[in-house]
């Protein structure tokens, strides 16, 4: 394996540090986190573990690899500052979400297989969530359990499909309508919905300050302003940077959406962008005439471009969704005017009594979408020490931060620690490729044709 990197997709971005050192946030949770830069690389090191990525992914598992085994050097290299990315922009919702959600996991998987990946979600949030605790992470975590709504008649009947497959798994789903849905929330673009009280959510560049910080004080080397500029693989594997070059036994690839700019799983993993707006603070009695403020539920609709909403510590609402977007070339662009403006109409057409209510902040980012929203997990090269996760489709809170309990024992494995071979993680989704689309512009272009048909679907489904 040989990844080189394209610096074309970020020509489109500001610069992470400003020229007086100062960090330079792009979300609202990255405003609440004092971030003082840390120094590039500058000599070059010699390392057990090389990960690639400062976000949930890479510092989970370096975290995983130093509580089992202190004695194994880690070396973290991230491009601008740990949390700058997905990990300190998404919506923070701590969820069991795989693929588009539970139906079609079992319709795709079959519901064997179903209920295993489930409960690999299901563990997943409660180890983040018992993470957070035991280390005492201040990161705003609220357990407000998650509300899944039907907007169309079309799919209202999914909503009791949902519910008895969950209950079938053994999960303690709610189906909810009528008066019972106008507890959580009242909207006359709800029809209903399914509550599972297990998923949580927390403030994620706070989340992600905090794993730095468990990773350094367990012995972590961790590189801000250190991008990955080229990597080849071999005996050891070679990591270039712009000022210093790594040599590592074994890799892990935690670049999520931004593998496409290294050239990793280009045709596979793509580069998808999702958008936020984000409420000044609500006040109670505002809250109260939606019905939102007894059980603070995080929300989101069954839309193939959903809508997904939370209240924040401080009851501001973020609402993000609307519609994704794919950029020629893999340009990375963190501002989208055009769904800016289609989130505050659909917002204040979900929440009518809330018209006056301003918008404080807007951002966006780059996720990592398959074709079939499952993520991938794996290892390769020669000697199978070179470790990825990636694919998230935008469900990764909670997998990325479980996603060194399923990458560490592999790793100690190949370093010639004691591991059981029947105590290896090995979920579905372990050395699986996702579906390819080779060759630009097909790839662009076939891309953009199935972002057309799902956005017809919600249209002619009145979604």
């Amino acid at each position: 394996m040989h990844l080189h990197l394209d610096r074309r997709p970020y020509a489109t971005q500001p610069a992470v540090v400003a020229e007086d050192g100062r960090y330079r946030p792009v979300s609202y949770w990255q405003e609440t986190v004092s971030v003082t830069p840390g120094p590039p690389l500058t000599e070059d090191v010699s390392c057990d573990v090389a990960i690639v990525g400062g976000g949930f992914t890479g510092l989970s598992t370096a975290c995983e690899l130093k509580r089992s085994d202190p004695s194994l050097n880690v070396v973290v290299l991230e491009r601008a500052v740990v949390g700058h990315g997905a990990s300190g922009r998404n919506g923070g919702f701590v969820m069991p979400l795989i693929g588009w959600d539970l139906l079609e996991v079992a319709r795709a998987l079959g519901e064997e297989t179903c209920g295993h990946a489930s409960r690999l979600m299901y563990d997943a949030v409660a180890h983040t969530k018992q993470l957070i605790r035991d280390r005492r992470i201040d990161c705003d975590l609220e357990e407000t359990g998650y509300l899944f709504l039907a907007t169309c008649e079309a799919r209202k009947a999914r909503i009791r499909d949902e519910v008895d497959l969950a209950h079938r798994l053994g999960y303690r789903h709610r189906r909810l309508e009528g008066a019972d849905l106008d507890e959580y929330v009242r909207s006359d673009g709800f029809l209903a919905g399914v509550f599972d009280p297990e998923p949580a959510v927390v403030n994620p560049a706070k989340l992600a300050r905090g794993l730095k910080t468990l990773a350094e004080e367990a012995g972590a080397i961790i590189c801000e302003q250190t991008p990955l500029e080229e990597f080849t693989e071999g005996r050891p594997h070679v990591l270039r940077t712009p000022h210093a070059t790594v040599r590592a036994d074994q890799v892990v690839l935690g670049v999520n959406g931004y593998g496409a700019a290294l050239g990793f799983m280009g045709s596979r993993v793509f580069p998808v962008h999702t958008y936020i707006v984000l409420t000044e603070p609500i006040d109670a009695a505002d809250l109260e005439a939606i019905g939102w403020g007894r059980h603070r539920a995080s929300l989101e609709t069954d839309r193939n471009f959903i809508h997904y909403f939370r209240l924040t510590a401080d009851n501001r609402i973020l609402f993000g969704g609307e519609d994704v977007a794919l950029f020629y070339g893999g340009k990375l662009i963190d501002h989208d005017e055009r769904t800016y403006r289609g989130l505050e109409a659909r917002f204040r057409r979900y929440f009518p009594s809330l018209s006056k209510v301003r918008f404080s902040h807007r951002w966006g980012g780059v996720l990592g979408v398959t074709i079939d929203m499952f993520p991938s997990f794996g290892q390769a090269g020669p000697d199978g020490t070179i470790f990825h996760a990636t694919g998230y489709s935008g469900h990764g809170v909670a997998l990325a931060n479980y996603a060194g309990k399923v990458l560490a024992p592999h790793i100690l494995k190949k370093a010639g620690r004691d591991v059981l071979e029947e105590s290896l993680p090995r979920p579905f989704f372990f050395d699986r490729k996702p579906s390819a689309i080779p060759l630009q512009p097909l790839r662009y272009v076939g891309l953009q044709a199935y972002r057309g048909t799902l956005h017809a679907q919600d249209w002619w489904q009145g979604a």
